[in-house]
């Protein structure tokens, strides 16, 4: 009777999927859900993507430093864009994004700045976008 008890415990516990975190956009990005888009958004001027994953809790506590720098008004004309690694993993493998989160600084469509991990501050990003403009 105990390992039958076991058994279903184990049968649940393993035949659960994950569940589907919804992670709300943050203001000031638009989610990029083509390389096409992403080209023609990356093209010219600044620009600042942010990828990540919506099960990835390090990409949680970064997105605060996110949105106050999307939300900056002395970077209006910079381009923020998100792109979900579970919704366009396309995009991902072409922009060589290997781990979460990762934040890209473009500059007319050519990467010129990479942050990867956990940690980065609002001023660290805002300086680099302010370096480019």
């Amino acid at each position: 009777m105990k390992y039958t008890l076991l058994i279903l415990i184990l049968i649940t516990l393993f035949s659960c999927k994950k569940e589907e975190e919804q992670v709300e956009p943050i203001e000031g990005l638009q989610v990029i859900n083509s390389l096409t888009q992403m080209t023609s958004d990356l093209e010219s001027g600044v620009s600042m993507v942010f990828f990540h994953a919506s099960w990835c809790s390090v990409c949680q506590a970064q997105r605060p430093a996110i949105s106050e720098v999307a939300m900056d008004t002395d970077l209006i004309q910079v381009f923020f864009g998100e792109v979900e690694y579970e919704d366009y993993p396309e995009i991902v493998e072409a922009h060589n994004v290997e781990g979460f989160p990762t934040i890209i600084i473009y500059k007319d469509g050519s990467e010129v700045e990479r942050f990867v991990g956990g940690g980065h501050s609002t001023s660290d990003l805002k300086s680099v976008i302010l370096s480019q403009l």
